[in-house]
């Protein structure tokens, strides 16, 4: 009977466990895919973008308790660490698996990929020029994000053969690039069109040329903990499939980036 009970115990406390989910959002940096609107008379924030409102659609008809938890970019790497937050959803990219301290983001991805994303190099609009291969960039001064990898180029820069300037967000290097700080901001296409119309700037003083030729295009998965059950990977994963067949990812991008 004791046996029992604690077998009965045991799964009642699995069971409670798998309807728990914590969605981890990176605070600042993110945007569009993840956006953080600013707490209003002590409310809880609102969040938004690309990424949050396919995570919230494809858990919306399931029983799962989502608990949505935002840090700064390298605390957010920490706190995927199963001592932190045992059972974690968020997004990452084959890309990235190689880039040490951000294994645990891109380990564990879905089946379906939810876009892909190319690069740009964002200019001033009368300083504009073509990168047709990774040498057009030797010996100058691009602008980059801090913390963020950039793949194809970062091995350049370590090199000494390409020169950066970090800032802390992309509002801010696009005034870096307004003010001649480098030649360029290297931005996925997606967040500089949203910086662009977010901050109110006027999109015809840039210019976004092509990077394809050094940053290749890639995709972008939802990722997961280790200790998410494989079932419940299964059924977002079918979600998301049902949401890129209605067209309804792309109609979420096309909300935030005005194209």
């Amino acid at each position: 009977m004791l046996l029992t009970l604690l077998i009965l115990s045991q799964l009642s406390s699995n069971q409670a466990q798998a309807e728990t989910l914590t969605y981890l959002v990176i605070s600042n940096q993110a945007e569009p895919f993840q956006i953080v609107n600013q707490k209003v008379n002590h409310t809880e924030p609102m969040h938004q973008g690309i990424i949050s409102d396919i995570v919230y659609a494809s858990l919306k008809e399931s029983e799962v308790e989502i608990t949505t938890l935002a840090y700064p970019f390298k605390r957010y790497i920490l706190m995927m660490d199963p001592q932190h937050t045992p059972r974690w959803i968020s997004y990452g990219s084959p890309a990235w698996q190689t880039i040490h301290g951000e294994e645990a983001q891109n380990k564990r991805l879905s089946k379906n990929k939810l876009f892909d994303v190319s690069h740009v190099l964002v200019t001033k609009d009368d300083s504009a020029f073509p990168v047709n291969r990774v040498d057009d960039l030797f010996g100058k001064t691009i602008i980059t994000l801090k913390g963020f990898t950039y793949p194809g180029l970062d091995r350049y820069i370590k090199a000494g053969l390409v020169f950066k300037v970090e800032v802390n967000s992309h509002e801010n290097a696009l005034k870096a690039v307004e003010t001649g700080r480098g030649i360029g901001f290297v931005a996925m296409k997606t967040r500089a069109l949203y910086t662009i119309n977010s901050a109110g700037l006027n999109r015809n003083e840039f210019t976004l040329v092509d990077f394809a030729k050094v940053i290749a295009p890639y995709p972008i998965y939802l990722s997961f903990s280790d200790a998410v059950p494989a079932q419940l990977i299964e059924e977002v994963d079918l979600q998301v499939l049902k949401l890129k067949q209605s067209h309804r990812i792309d109609k979420i991008i096309h909300s935030y980036i005005g194209e």
